[in-house]
């Protein structure tokens, strides 16, 4: 299956906010850091001076006053000083380089960590519409062409603007009719650079987007590596990283052709002003007005050096407009990821709760993750302190959604849940959630060790109350028997562990968190019986004095439960004991006599038409020999054909 393109298209990458806007966002960064901001003026201007006045002394004074005239009293002096101008100048541009490079680091650091931050803060709606990889690359790739922009941009141009104000001086101050040749580079550059500003606009935008499509797809691969391997994919995982990688080759060389043009015809427009420089100057020395020949030929090497020096920050400053095209593009990517609100806030009153009774109460909840589609339907029950309740029904029937809105990762479009009587909306996040553990099938653990994701559950235990964790759930045989015992590291997501291994390091984390409230989502699937023992054994531990919430497939897993709730398309449908429900004989037991291979009886009889395609393809998946030879003759196997 290939991964649908994204293709440039120049007039979709149009930035929308204005380049002084996010200017000024990016200042708020910039005055975090005021004491480098005002320490880095002191060398850019001992810089700026000092490349000045080098060209000066050599041209007007070594040149024309001493060698020129074959006089060498004092030039030595004169020299030394020359050299010195030239230390000087080394030591500032050093130090400014090293003012600026702490500085953009710090602003990197602050923009990232703020970033991090935000993430965290962020709904599961978001991260539900994100690709993660896109995020990573404004995380990463972006605040990148931030920090460029400012370590060889900003600082630089600075320095640049005061070069060109002071040569602009000196020049003057030698003679005013050749310093306006010099600059008539200046009505040449303007319309230059006009001309090249959209096209900037444009490919850095591209390069920006094409950079974080080939991270989601970096990601992507790398992240579903078994599979891809499993299913003999490489081939097309390599296609597929090509293509996407191609789209940011022909991205960035069409950003590179844009901007080979540039600095090359800033070149043109410099001989061209270079070339006036000396025929002006020439017919200017053979008339005299610059006065003997030793002056003018200084004057117009000072000149030359000046009209050299004066393009370099030109040059620089045509540069800086694509860099700080690509930085603002960035910026506008990074500010759209901080101005995104997260969906489930804490309110202003919103309170620290007590150590829950465990009462929780549904009260005609309704719900969808698309509002237009909604996936709940005027939900409401209640779970007693203490205890046990399963949610059962087929996939997509909405159970794992309820959990999701009891630990308030979304909020319900309408209708209310209290634990204790109190809405939940009005209980702080992070209080609501201490008291909550959640166990769930795809367990996710961190890369490090058994410990440190154990201690997860409460990061202030010690080594002793994490050992005694994992021993009550069983853990601690199979990790005793590691390389490592508890320092082992097991890879991303635990891959080093089997999935039964990874459940009981989870559950041990959970019995750690202690929680008034359990929730156990498919936390018994997947796993051989050997380990279904083990986990069955520290689920006897974990629901001890506890309410619990049971998702799970397996019937067999919540027969002990106090009470069932079976969920269908979003609606209690029944409710009750493990006996109760089989006594009813509705969609409970036809649940569970399909996964245990007993007999099914005609589904119209129960009316329960809308399972008539789950119930066909268990039948057609079952043993043949499990299938009542009079369930078939009474008809209702001619049903499950038709």
């Amino acid at each position: 299956m290939h991964r649908p393109r994204r293709r440039f298209e120049e007039g979709k990458t149009e930035r929308k906010t204005s380049a002084r806007t996010l200017v000024l966002r990016l200042l708020k960064y910039i005055s975090l850091n005021r004491r480098e901001a005002v320490l880095v003026l002191f060398p850019i201007v001992a810089a700026s001076i000092t490349s000045v006045a080098g060209p000066y002394l050599l041209g007007r004074e070594i040149v024309a006053k001493y060698i020129l005239r074959s006089n060498f009293l004092g030039l030595e002096i004169v020299v030394l000083v020359f050299f010195g101008i030239i230390a000087v100048n080394w030591v500032a541009t050093a130090l400014r380089s090293y003012i600026t490079g702490k500085m953009g680091e710090k602003i990197l650091f602050n923009m990232r960590s703020e970033l991090f931050s935000h993430l965290q803060e962020l709904s599961f709606g978001f991260f539900d519409h994100s690709d993660s990889g896109d995020v990573i690359s404004r995380v990463t790739n972006d605040t990148d062409s931030l920090g460029v922009a400012f370590t060889s941009g900003i600082i630089s141009i600075i320095s640049d603007i005061l070069s060109l104000a002071l040569i602009i001086v000196v020049m003057f101050s030698i003679n005013v009719p050749l310093s306006l040749v010099s600059l008539l580079v200046v009505p040449l550059i303007l319309p230059v650079t006009l001309a090249f500003q959209s096209k900037l606009k444009a490919t850095y935008k591209a390069t920006r987007e094409s950079i974080s499509s080939v991270t989601s797809q970096l990601k992507e691969s790398i992240s579903g590596i078994r599979e891809i391997k499993s299913f003999s994919r490489e081939q097309n995982a390599i296609d597929d990283f090509s293509e996407t990688n191609l789209q940011n080759f022909k991205a960035n060389l069409q950003a590179t052709k844009v901007w080979a043009a540039f600095p090359q015809t800033i070149q043109i427009i410099q001989a061209i002003v270079s070339g006036a420089v000396m025929i002006y100057g020439g017919m200017l020395a053979f008339n005299g007005v610059l006065g003997p020949i030793e002056d003018a030929i200084g004057t117009l090497i000072t000149f030359l050096m000046y009209v050299g020096m004066f393009f370099g920050p030109i040059l620089d400053l045509a540069t800086f407009y694509g860099t700080i095209q690509s930085a603002l593009v960035g910026a506008e990517r990074i500010f759209e990821l901080i101005d995104t609100q997260p969906e489930v806030k804490d309110v202003e009153d919103a309170t620290e709760t007590p150590t829950f009774q465990g009462d929780i109460t549904f009260e005609n909840i309704n719900f969808g993750y698309d509002p237009n589609c909604p996936v709940l339907h005027n939900i409401s029950f209640n779970i007693k302190p203490r205890e046990t309740v399963a949610l059962v029904g087929p996939t997509g029937a909405g159970k794992s959604t309820i959990i999701k809105l009891l630990s308030r990762f979304y909020d319900p479009q309408s209708g209310s849940i209290k634990i204790d009587g109190q809405d939940i909306r009005r209980i702080k996040q992070a209080s609501l959630r201490k008291q909550i553990g959640i166990v769930l099938q795809d367990t996710f653990l961190f890369s490090g060790t058994i410990i440190d994701n154990i201690r997860y559950g409460k990061l202030e235990a010690s080594d002793e109350e994490v050992i005694n964790a994992a021993k009550i759930v069983g853990a601690h045989e199979f990790i005793t028997q590691l390389q490592n015992g508890y320092n082992t590291k097991i890879g991303e997501r635990g891959a080093r562990l089997s999935v039964g291994q990874k459940q009981l390091v989870s559950l041990a984390r959970a019995l750690l968190r202690n929680p008034t409230i359990l929730i156990l989502d498919e936390a018994t699937s997947s796993i051989d019986p050997y380990m279904d023992i083990l986990i069955r054994r520290a689920l006897k531990v974990l629901l001890k004095n506890r309410t619990c919430i049971i998702i799970a497939h397996r019937l067999s897993t919540v027969r002990k439960a106090d009470r069932i709730l079976v969920i269908y398309d979003g609606k209690i449908v029944e409710e009750g004991s493990h006996k109760e429900l089989m006594k009813k004989d509705r969609l409970y037991r036809h649940l569970y006599e399909m996964q245990f291979g007993e007999p099914l009886k005609t589904v119209v009889e129960h009316k329960l038409l809308p399972m008539i395609p789950a119930v066909k393809i268990a039948s057609e998946n079952s043993p043949k020999d499990s299938v009542d030879p009079k369930s078939d003759q009474s008809g209702s196997g001619k049903q499950f054909q038709q």
